[in-house]
């Protein structure tokens, strides 16, 4: 059985904060900070092929965009001011 994960990245300029649910939306990542030159090398440790990762559109989530797009299923970049 596939277990989807579903991983939101909130991008700052120096850090991230990340964190991620299942399909039961239970805590599977609790949140967590690292820097913006630690998240390649934890996406590598700890993300999964099935995950789905939403990013919000800042100005460097294209460039976090394409550091993790081929270690996982699907990344999305999203406009929250389109969604208020």
């Amino acid at each position: 059985m596939t277990i989807v994960r579903y991983v939101g990245i909130d991008v700052h300029k120096r850090h991230v904060v990340v964190a991620a649910v299942d399909v039961r939306q239970e805590i599977v990542i609790t949140p967590m900070k690292l820097s913006v030159h630690e998240l390649v090398s934890w996406a590598q440790d700890y993300l999964k092929p099935t995950d789905q990762v939403a990013l919000e559109a800042t100005t460097n989530a294209w460039e976090v965009h394409d550091q993790l797009v081929s270690l996982v299923d699907t990344v999305s970049v999203a406009n929250s001011a389109r969604f208020s």
